[in-house]
């Protein structure tokens, strides 16, 4: 039995993955060049079936033997598009696994209870120094996320969204149009469902719903008393000379706009005849007959 048939059947919830880099090698054997590996981590980086059957149609069309070879390695061994949620991960290398074992190889050689000692005391310097890296961090995030994330929110302002007044929201942009559900979490991209990390999408959604809210409050009567000692007298009050203005205070732009020429400018007003007492004209030329 190989490697893959007995991992599901000893642990048929894990998801077994396979390193990409290595199905190039072997796809080097039989197609070279650089349009192929260029197409493979296209086909591995889609994340919905639809683009990756789409790309598969175009592999098929460069190559139909290529296509044929590729198709024979389930998609759910390589591909994000049918990577399920359950693992909360993208990762395509099996670059992890490389470091742990460049870690623990003083360790492999020992008996087995020895062996599993020295990884589980590996294991947790490694958290510690990952605590510590998180400590030192100036956000909830560590370095590598804090980068990523911040690509995410800049791609996210390019995105217009549309509430359909319940749980969803139709964002569009860059060519994309993609359905969020932030109850639910979940993007029809399904980078959030993937990664567990809001996408682009989810960022420009989130940032629409908090747009446009005003929460209401309670009445005075249920305001919470303050425990605060000391008491905020209002500041003393003088009262201005003359009656309270009510008109908007005019910038200098629009005063010198007005003054123009040294004379105002009645533009945008109307005058009113004291002879007829219509609108539109004044008394010089009036003709008595009413115009307005």
């Amino acid at each position: 039995m190989g490697t893959v048939q007995a991992i599901s059947k000893l642990y048929p919830s894990a998801e077994h993955r396979f390193c990409l880099r290595h199905i190039h090698e072997n796809m080097k054997h039989s197609f070279r060049g650089k349009q192929y590996k260029d197409m493979l981590w296209k086909l591995e980086t889609c994340t919905t079936v639809v683009e990756f059957e789409k790309n598969m149609d175009e592999l098929k069309r460069m190559n139909t033997d290529a296509h044929l070879w590729l198709s024979k390695i389930p998609p759910q061994h390589w591909s994000r598009s049918h990577f399920s949620d359950r693992a909360h991960s993208d990762v395509l290398l099996n670059n992890m696994c490389e470091v742990m074992n460049s870690k623990i190889v003083d360790g492999r050689d020992k008996p087995i209870i020895i062996a599993l000692e020295y990884i589980r005391e590996y294991l947790m310097r490694r958290i510690v120094n990952v605590l510590q890296v998180i400590d030192r961090s100036d956000g909830p995030l560590t370095p590598t996320a804090t980068k990523l994330f911040e690509s995410v929110k800049k791609d996210a302002t390019k995105f217009i969204v549309v509430w359909n007044g319940g749980e969803h929201f139709e964002v569009a942009g860059m060519g994309e149009q993609c359905v969020v559900d932030v109850n639910q979490r979940t993007c029809s991209c399904r980078r959030w469902e993937i990664t567990r990390m809001p996408c682009k999408h989810a960022v420009a959604t989130i940032w629409n719903m908090a747009s446009f809210k005003i929460y209401p409050i309670n009445g005075k009567s249920m305001w919470p008393k303050s425990r605060v000692p000391t008491i905020l007298t209002p500041p003393t009050h003088h009262k201005q000379v003359g009656r309270p203005k009510k008109v908007r205070k005019k910038s200098a732009m629009e005063i010198e706009d007005m003054t123009r020429g040294g004379r105002l400018s009645k533009k945008n007003t109307s005058v009113t005849c004291i002879k007829c007492k219509k609108k539109g004209h004044n008394s010089r030329t009036c003709n008595g007959r009413g115009q307005v």
